[in-house]
């Protein structure tokens, strides 16, 4: 079995070898053309010649055209005014007129006022002058902003914190009074403005009838004065 493989594959072999040989001799060649190498002879143009320079001109302005004929030409607004044939003597004597009106009067002089109405003149000036003159009118009361200076606290009542409201856990209330300061600092109440609870206000009252603040004043003289006043009321 392996010596006919061996001479099968020598036969193929052989087969194809004489194939190639044959494929060879049928080959056609082509004939390549000898390549001759020549040398090439380099020629140099010489240059163009330079143009010509220009001309330079003259910078002269051209004459101005010559005038033939000039004709005037009429003026339509202008009315034409005929030439009197007749002589006119211009030494003969013209008469002054004026065509101006006159100017007007001056004013006369305003006439002086009689004595009455002068002495009512001088009435009403002196009243004016004493009505500037004239003091204030005096106030009875005073608000803190009319006064020389805030009252100061100088003491006051006293007065227990109500029960009621401390067993319902409250420690601090504030009442607000409209008050009444005299000429000597002493206090009367006029009215109630606010209060946090209801309870507070106859304790406020005796801390505010039992107080005293210094004299308001005014311009340097005591004076009545009405102000608000928050106590503060505290367990």
């Amino acid at each position: 079995m392996n010596l006919r493989s061996t001479i099968t594959g020598i036969a193929a072999s052989a087969i194809l070898l004489a194939v190639l040989g044959i494929a060879r001799l049928f080959t056609v060649q082509a004939d390549i053309p000898d390549l001759t190498v020549r040398d090439v002879e380099t020629v140099v143009f010489e240059p163009p010649p330079p143009p010509p320079p220009a001309e330079e001109t003259p910078d002269t302005p051209p004459p101005p055209p010559a005038l033939t004929e000039v004709s005037a030409i009429p003026d339509p607004t202008r009315i034409p005014v005929p030439l009197a044939e007749v002589p006119m003597d211009i030494t003969a004597p013209v008469e002054d007129f004026f065509t101006d009106p006159a100017p007007a009067a001056l004013p006369a002089p305003p006439k002086p006022s009689p004595p009455r109405q002068r002495a009512v003149s001088e009435q009403l000036f002196r009243k004016e002058e004493n009505y500037r003159k004239a003091p204030p009118v005096e106030k009875s009361h005073y608000s803190t902003g009319e006064l020389d200076g805030t009252p100061r606290l100088l003491r006051h009542g006293s007065a227990p914190f109500p029960s009621d409201l401390a067993r319902k856990g409250v420690s601090r209330g504030t009442v607000t009074f409209e008050v009444e300061l005299s000429t000597s600092g002493t206090v009367s109440i006029r009215s109630v403005v606010s209060a946090t609870h209801r309870e507070l206000v106859a304790p406020a009252r005796r801390i505010a009838s039992g107080a005293r603040f210094t004299p308001p004043s005014k311009d340097g003289r005591p004076v009545k004065a009405i102000m608000r006043w928050p106590i503060v009321i505290e367990k």
